[in-house]
C-alpha cells in the first residue's frame, strides 16, 4: 500500500471519507495509530485532502464519553467536529439509508459499515480511510486500511 506520505500524496485534492476509528485513534491519542492518523488529520486541516465523515461517525464517537458521564469530553468532541474549514459532515438522508441497505444486502456488511460506505459514495468520495477490514474496495470506493499503512511505516 505504501507509506503514509505516499498515500497522502495519492489522495491530494481528492474527497476522502474518514471512518470513525480514524477520529477515535486521534482523539484518544492511541499509542499505535496516533502518529499515522495525526498525519491524516493534518492533511485535512491543511486542505491537502478534502475530508468528510458522516453524522453517524460522530454519534459513534460520543457513545463512550456519554457512558462514562464525561460531559466535558462530549463538549470537546462536538467542538472538534465544528471547527471551521475542517471537515464536511455529511447527513444521512433517506437515499443514503436506502443505498446502505442495498450495500448491506449485496456485500453482507454490518449496517453501520454500509452506512459509512453509502455516505462516502453519496458525498462523492473516491477513498475511505478506515481500520475496519469488513469494508472492502470495489468499483465505487478504494479502501485504505490504517493497519496496512502502519505495517509500511
Amino acid at each position: 500500500m505504501g507509506t503514509i506520505a505516499d498515500t497522502l500524496n495519492r489522495l491530494h485534492g481528492n474527497r476522502v471519507y474518514l471512518d470513525t476509528n480514524v477520529f477515535i485513534y486521534f482523539l484518544d491519542r492511541n499509542p499505535d495509530y496516533f502518529p499515522l492518523v495525526a498525519s491524516i488529520i493534518e492533511a485535512v486541516e491543511s486542505g491537502l485532502i478534502l475530508g468528510c465523515t458522516g453524522e453517524a461517525a460522530i454519534a459513534e464517537i460520543l457513545v463512550k464519553p456519554y457512558q462514562s458521564g464525561n460531559l466535558e469530553l462530549v463538549a470537546n468532541i462536538k467542538a472538534f467536529f465544528r471547527m471551521e474549514d475542517f471537515l464536511s459532515i455529511c447527513p444521512h438522508d433517506a437515499e443514503t439509508f436506502d443505498l446502505a441497505s442495498q450495500l448491506r444486502a449485496k456485500y453482507n456488511q454490518k449496517f453501520i459499515d454500509a452506512l459509512h460506505y453509502a455516505t462516502a459514495i453519496r458525498a462523492g468520495c473516491k477513498f475511505i480511510i478506515t481500520n475496519d477490514s469488513g469494508i472492502k474496495s470495489n468499483d465505487f470506493l478504494e479502501v485504505i486500511l490504517l493497519s496496512a499503512l502502519l505495517d509500511n511505516e
